[in-house]
């Protein structure tokens, strides 16, 4: 594989832009296209930052697809329009970066991975907590065993305000294919056992919401090596974007805290002040973007091996589809893994 791969980007939302911004900033890449709905949007957005890229809107994709100065497609679109760009790019050669979830259910997404193992192309899930440094110490703590084995994972996950309703009407996976996808993710890599049951509570403070999704989910895991897991995930945590992750083992307790915003305190004799901690994901993770799409390069050059694979996607959508029952049963249901 060539030393500067040629990359096309679906979608100039949130994610979109990151991904065109760690583009940019890597000498890896070289950004050939932008794919978005409004193209004159694309248009103004690439002209003021004198972006030299071609655009075009998704009902011209086929342009790009015959393009042969693209090697990799990096799909930030909505979750409906995954499949039809994953398989289309499959067809036509091209490797796939794909932010989550691959599709809403885990029959189009196998099909997505079995399309790529028959063009032999990379079809890469960017789940980016496991490539936040933090993380991947924690990670590689337990590994180790530092503290000897793990008992009880805790994950709290908040975003910072919660979404117009619009989005809960349209999101067909709702938050545990939106949001609670991660958490599931983040405590397979570390604890490193198949899940042997799952139990999920959920609730909703808005009779609005409540017609379509949930807005906070309480999540508890056996896993088969014994040890457990508890993870709540909501919709609002008005003090900042809450990420906390705690491992208690054998010897001792490890944990990622959140994020402050910057290092600044100030003390006096009767109180002390400390920074809010990050506003939003884009700031906690923004090194874990860039890393994702580092390793993702690295594996397109052959330097290593997808650290996000088909067995770790399926396994998740396996949990995902258990804690649905869960939620219809009100009970725990038993998972069948090996």
């Amino acid at each position: 594989m060539k030393s500067r791969l040629g990359i096309a980007l679906i979608g100039m939302g949130r994610m979109g832009l990151i991904h065109l911004k760690n583009c940019m900033m890597s000498p890896r890449t070289d950004v050939k296209w932008v794919i978005r709905n409004n193209i004159v949007e694309a248009e103004k957005y690439l002209m003021n930052y004198n972006l030299p890229i071609k655009y075009t809107s998704p009902d011209r994709y086929t342009d790009v697809l015959n393009d042969p100065s693209v090697d990799a497609v990096i799909i930030a679109s909505s979750t409906d329009t995954h499949e039809d760009f994953i398989n289309r790019s499959l067809q036509a050669g091209k490797h796939i970066f794909c932010e989550k979830p691959i599709t809403s259910n885990i029959d189009t997404t196998k099909q997505c991975y079995d399309l790529a193992e028959k063009f032999d192309k990379h079809l890469f899930c960017a789940f980016h907590r496991r490539f936040d440094p933090s993380l991947k110490i924690l990670k590689d703590k337990l590994d180790r065993k530092v503290l000897g084995d793990p008992r009880l994972v805790k994950i709290s996950s908040h975003d910072v305000t919660a979404p117009p309703i619009d989005y809960y009407r349209n999101n067909k996976g709702g938050i545990l294919t939106d949001s609670t996808i991660h958490d599931l993710d983040l405590v397979r890599w570390l604890i490193n056992s198949n899940p042997a049951s799952i139990n999920i509570s959920e609730t909703s403070f808005n009779p609005e919401v409540a017609k379509y999704d949930s807005e906070l989910v309480l999540v508890t895991i056996k896993f088969k090596n014994g040890a457990m897991c508890v993870i709540d995930n909501g919709r609002q945590a008005t003090f900042g974007y809450d990420q906390r992750t705690e491992v208690l083992c054998d010897k001792g307790v490890l944990k990622v805290r959140n994020k402050s915003a910057n290092l600044f305190t100030m003390s006096t004799s009767d109180k002390s002040t400390v920074s809010g901690i990050d506003l939003c994901f884009t700031q906690r993770y923004a090194q874990a973007y860039q890393n994702e799409l580092e390793h993702f390069l690295d594996v397109l050059q052959g330097k290593c091996r997808l650290e996000v694979n088909k067995e770790d996607i399926l396994e998740v959508y396996k949990l995902i589809e258990a804690g649905r029952r869960s939620i219809d049963l009100k009970t725990p249901v038993n998972l069948n893994t090996d």
